[in-house]
């Protein structure tokens, strides 16, 4: 009778020691409906992938992850709302991707909250919002970027560009005239002087408004580019190289959006040819890379595609920085927590992360492709899809820290 009494009571310790775990959960404030929720969607899956990888590797804390989803509407003031709902809800790490009004406002709002809440802190993981000004002159010690910014994806392309001998010595400059845009504009200025070449002409444009493109390829026609630099997303892109196919315009495209599913569709052959700098690409990392892909579409229902690996790489990088930690089942120190995602490494299928302390900005490797019709896997419904040309490392892809980023850490 003993040992049984003994059994259960040793028992119920256990279930009440678990039933007092913090689990950590994580709150993904994205547009998953309205215009940009084909973005924030593809976001979202990715971290749903993510985050059950960290899960069937034994979770956190004595606990399964949670993963909230939190549909912002795409803006920053559904964004802020969603954030109070979030921290009600016990989020210690909060993530969007898709809009960088979104993340400027998320990251402040989290920055004051933890001013007011010592012990209580929070973490803004960002998966994908890319204005550089997020670990430049906004950074600050809770927010982490795990993307590329327009620098480090145009630095890369344009070395690749140099490299195949596309890049030509005259390059026109084309971008959305709002922070995003005019981050490219300069990214593209700064890595095609690098590459000894020059911008024949830049241009800002209303986003997502223009319908006809054909004015703006009557100017890139007649500076005699031969490439066109362009951080345009959406029908800015796809209307874009539909007016230079219209006019017979021979000049080579790069751009970071062409595999928004969609884009090769409705630009048909006017894409072939474009060079595409990205997180990811289907081709790259061998048996690793193919493992990856066919667990993911086992789990989602599709191969990886536009922005999900990002956000699933981001998680496996989160899961390594996890397992660094034994907060023994109790209180999640988010300073702690911070810290050892400052100092992990992780190894995606096509390299390793690490994330720069300085600025909080991730170093990460990117691919190169071209629109071709030998790309292994087609994507839209058309013959057409993304060669991989090159994976450019971590390092070779990095720009310096911002000067104006000062990161004022916890004492």
């Amino acid at each position: 009778m003993k040992t049984k009494h003994f059994w259960i009571a040793a028992t119920a310790a256990a279930l009440g020691a678990s039933a007092h775990c913090e689990p950590l959960k994580i709150a993904m404030i994205e547009a998953l409906s309205g215009p940009a929720a084909q973005t924030g969607i593809a976001f979202t899956e990715g971290m749903r992938y993510g985050v059950e990888k960290i899960n069937q590797g034994g979770g956190f804390n004595g606990a399964k992850v949670r993963l909230l989803e939190y549909d912002n509407q795409g803006g920053p003031t559904g964004a802020a709302d969603k954030l109070k709902t979030a921290i009600a809800d016990g989020a210690r790490i909060v993530s969007s991707a898709s809009s960088s009004a979104v993340a400027a406002q998320l990251s402040d709002d989290i920055r004051k909250y933890n001013l007011r809440n010592p012990g209580k802190e929070i973490i803004y993981l960002n998966v994908g919002s890319e204005a550089y000004e997020l670990t430049a002159d906004k950074c600050h010690f809770w927010f982490f970027r795990m993307s590329t910014n327009p620098y480090i994806r145009i630095n890369a392309l344009v070395q690749v560009m140099k490299e195949t001998g596309v890049l030509g010595d005259k390059v026109y400059s084309i971008n959305q005239n709002y922070s995003y845009g005019k981050d490219h504009e300069q990214a593209q200025a700064a890595a095609v002087t690098k590459a000894g070449a020059k911008v024949v002409e830049s241009v800002l444009h209303d986003t997502n408004k223009i319908q006809d493109f054909s004015p703006y390829v009557a100017k890139i026609k007649a500076s005699g580019a031969q490439t066109v630099l362009t951080g345009n997303w959406a029908n800015d892109i796809i209307l874009l190289l539909k007016a230079a196919g219209d006019a017979g315009l021979k000049v080579r495209f790069g751009n970071t959006s062409l595999d928004t599913p969609g884009t090769l569709g409705n630009a048909g052959n006017a894409a072939l040819g474009a060079y595409l700098v990205k997180i990811y690409n289907l081709e790259a990392g061998g048996d690793k890379g193919k493992a990856f892909i066919e667990d993911f579409k086992a789990k989602i229902g599709h191969y990886p595609y536009s922005e999900e690996p990002t956000a699933a790489f981001a998680m496996g990088y989160l899961g390594a920085a996890l397992k660094t930690l034994d907060f023994k089942g109790g209180n999640i120190d988010a300073v702690r927590l911070a810290s050892a995602l400052e100092s992990a490494t992780w190894e995606s299928p096509v390299g390793a992360w690490s994330v720069r302390k300085e600025d909080h900005q991730a170093l990460l490797p990117v691919t190169i492709s071209e629109v071709s019709k030998n790309a292994r896997f087609k994507v839209d419904g058309t013959d057409m899809g993304f060669r991989l040309l090159k994976v450019v490392s971590a390092q070779d892809a990095a720009v310096p820290v911002a000067k104006s980023c000062v990161m004022k850490r916890p004492e």
